[in-house]
Order: structure tokens, then C-alpha cells, then sequence
């Protein structure tokens, strides 16, 4: 597989991220000749373009180490704490806003953290480890670094890591593809193919919500949830469901009185919103 046919099975988001990983991989290496360092070269040459701020974090780049933490105490917004899981120490407070949205209590990350100006960043390259990848790692950590028969790993040294910091990123891509790739097909309850997506009608100027909500009440399926949220309910069912594919996931979403959910509709933002599955939370029916 080439790198530009990972987007298609990953996303662009994804193969994105890892691209930063490995940009950051390469802004550490030292090669034969002059120049040898594309991060010194590049601040001997062009530095004084850069304000100080980012001339310390790209120098700060230079000699960093990708590692991998155990984030805590997530601020959104603002800031976690980190926790090296292969060089040890107690955890640090990471200057960081967008990566806190996504991030959880006790997630793991493979990333690099870099101390520019009295404060400590993380890199723009974050790769999400999952429990299997965490593992992987260790393990071919401790096929490197381990002492023979060794069932535990030695604490890491900056220089072991920057050693095999292609490790990190290779293990994310395999655990990635092997999840995406194996993952079951998931139908619905008549064993059509899920295809997931969320469409939006925008909303005829001047139009009220009082107005919305006596059209879709007047559509035979509609029940309505509370004054933004309504659910699809499927009042004549289409006849017998179709028999399962071996290997398939079958979802399905059933009110309480037995009828089954279609999909939702919700007024949002000057949209009527119709996404297929109901969101986490949201959804009235039961599945």
C-alpha cells in the first residue's frame, strides 16, 4: 500500500496526523555531509524570519523524543498531564488546547513533548494508542531493549528512543489498518448495509420553528421527542427481515411500545438535520 492510499482507508485526518509524526521524525535525524541537520540548517538560514517563540520550539524539536504518555486530569481547552510510560517520572502539565477535545482520562498517546520558554508543548504529531497497539509496542520494545527471557522493560533512555522512533508510528498504522479493515459489516434490521451520513436541509428564510414542527407532525412516522428532536418511527413494517451475511453486525433501534426507529430529525443551527442512527444519548428508542 503507498502512503497516498492510506487516506482512502483511514481518512485524511488520520494519514494527516501520521505524516506529522513522521515530519517530526525526520526533523531529528543527523546525515553524512553538510548539511547534516535540516532543523539547523534551516534556523542558520532562515531563523531570523521566525519570532522567538517559534524558534525555540522548532530548535526544541531538534532533539526531542517521541515517547509514550498516559494523559490525566484533562483540562479542555487548556491542558493534561502526561505520564512518560517508557522513560518514568512523575506526570507534567502539557500547554495544549486542541488535542484536550478529543482527549479522555487515561487515554495513551504516542507523542513528542517539547519544553519551549518555561512551558511544556506538545507536538503537533499525536497518534491515539488503543489497548492492542499499547501492547504491540511493548513488545517490540522489549524484543530491542529487553534482556533475554525479560517479561519487563527497562526504563527507556532519550537515545534508545530516538533509536526507533519509526517504531511508534509504524506499530499506530498496523493497529489502524487491522481495525479498519477487519471491522464486520453492520447492517440494519432488514440486513441492508449501513451507509453512514448525516444530511442537512437549510432552513427557507423567515421560516419559524412553530412553522417546522406543524409540517413534521403532519408526516405520517413522526413522533416528536421535545421541541427540536423528533423520531422516524416505521408504522407499517416492509415484511420479514432479510437474512443475515455471515461475519455482519445487525443494529437496530426499537421504541418501547415495539415500533422500530428509522432515523432522527432535529432543528439545529438553522438546519433540519436528518442523520440515519440516533445520536449517543439523544436517541429515545432502545436498541
Amino acid at each position: 500500500m503507498e502512503f497516498e492510499e492510506l487516506a482512502e482507508v483511514l481518512g485524511d485526518d488520520r494519514v494527516m496526523n501520521l505524516w506529522g509524526c513522521a515530519f517530526e521524525d525526520f526533523l531529528t535525524q543527523d546525515f553524512e555531509g553538510e548539511p547534516s541537520n535540516i532543523v539547523d540548517e534551516y534556523l542558520k538560514r532562515r531563523g531570523w524570519k521566525e519570532n522567538a517563540q517559534t524558534r525555540a520550539y522548532i530548535g526544541a524539536l531538534r532533539t526531542s523524543v517521541m515517547s509514550l504518555y498516559e494523559v490525566s486530569d484533562v483540562v479542555p481547552g487548556q491542558s493534561p498531564m502526561a505520564r512518560d510510560l517508557l522513560r518514568g517520572g512523575e506526570p507534567i502539565a502539557v500547554k495544549e488546547g486542541t488535542a484536550t477535545k478529543t482527549l479522555k482520562q487515561w487515554d495513551k498517546i504516542a507523542a513528542r513533548i517539547v519544553p519551549v520558554r518555561g512551558k511544556n508543548i506538545l507536538a503537533g504529531g499525536v497518534l491515539p494508542f488503543t489497548r492492542e497497539a499499547t501492547q504491540s509496542l511493548f513488545d517490540c520494545l522489549l524484543d530491542v531493549f529487553g534482556k533475554k527471557n525479560a517479561r519487563k522493560l527497562p526504563a527507556m533512555r532519550d537515545e534508545d528512543l530516538r533509536a526507533v522512533a519509526s517504531m511508534f508510528t509504524l506499530v499506530w498504522v498496523v493497529d489502524a489498518l487491522d481495525k479498519v479493515m477487519n471491522m464486520p459489516m453492520l447492517q440494519n434490521a432488514e440486513g441492508d448495509e449501513f451507509m453512514f451520513h448525516d444530511v442537512r436541509f437549510p432552513l427557507a428564510a423567515g421560516a419559524t420553528q412553530e412553522d417546522i414542527t406543524a409540517r413534521l407532525n403532519g408526516i405520517a412516522g413522526m413522533s416528536q421527542e421535545n421541541a427540536q428532536f423528533w423520531n422516524w418511527l416505521e408504522y407499517m413494517p416492509q415484511g420479514e427481515d432479510k437474512p443475515k451475511e455471515a461475519g455482519t453486525l445487525s443494529l437496530d433501534t426499537a421504541m418501547d411500545n415495539g415500533l422500530r426507529v428509522l432515523g432522527n430529525v432535529e432543528l439545529k443551527g438553522g438546519f433540519c438535520v436528518y442523520p440515519p442512527i440516533p445520536p449517543s444519548g439523544r436517541k429515545k428508542g432502545r436498541p
